[in-house]
């Protein structure tokens, strides 16, 4: 046996032999660019290696040996989630390891893994992961189309929904603009009025 699959065997360790050790996740899923998502995940091992001296979510892109970019125990989040990546599951109670990812842009489509890492109370590791994890695929939005009663102001208006703030262009509708012109021009004829009546005044 070589080398290389004995350590490879050594990192997965008997979970991946253990029926006991399951790892449940969707296999795909689609949300909006700019929307959010959640990646759900449970998992099992057995009640015998209660109580745990540790449990550590990780949650990987790009497959089964794709790259890290979370872990919660270790407060590790990658560049390009930071921010954006929260755990909603419970690991210690229900045994779920779901995160939410927020400000979905284009680029996160990829298949995400769940990995849970436990230290038994004997001290010895074991770990194991989704397979397969869940596809994700993120959806262009569309932007919005002006009508032809209203025109699009270049000032934007931020929101703020449960944390998440995002930006909208603020509309500005017809009959404001139509009464802004009369406002205008009512007071360039008051303007006007008030000259007129000074000049007669003073002549």
């Amino acid at each position: 046996m070589s080398r290389e699959l004995l350590l490879l065997l050594s990192l997965v360790g008997a979970a991946a032999q253990d029926p006991r050790y399951t790892i449940t996740q969707p296999e795909s899923l689609s949300a909006p660019a700019g929307g959010s998502v959640t990646l759900p995940c449970a998992f099992t091992y057995p009640d015998e290696i209660e109580p745990l001296r540790d449990l550590r979510v990780y949650w990987r892109r790009g497959g089964y040996y794709g790259q890290f970019i979370y872990n919660h125990t270790e407060r590790f989040t990658r560049w390009d989630y930071r921010g954006r990546i929260v755990l909603v599951g419970d690991p210690r109670g229900s045994r779920t390891a779901s995160i939410l990812i927020d400000r979905l842009q284009e680029l996160d489509a990829s298949e995400y893994v769940c990995q849970v890492r436990v230290q038994k109370k004997d001290g010895q590791w074991e770990q194991w992961r989704g397979h397969p994890g869940t596809q994700l695929t993120v959806t262009g939005r569309e932007a919005p189309s002006p009508t032809n009663s209203t025109w699009w102001h270049p000032e934007m208006v931020t929101t703020g929904v449960g944390g998440a703030r995002r930006t909208y262009p603020r509309r500005i509708n017809i009959v404001h603009l139509v009464l802004i012109g009369l406002v205008l021009l009512l007071s360039k004829a008051g303007v006007s009025v008030v000259v007129f009546a000074l000049g007669r005044r003073l002549g």
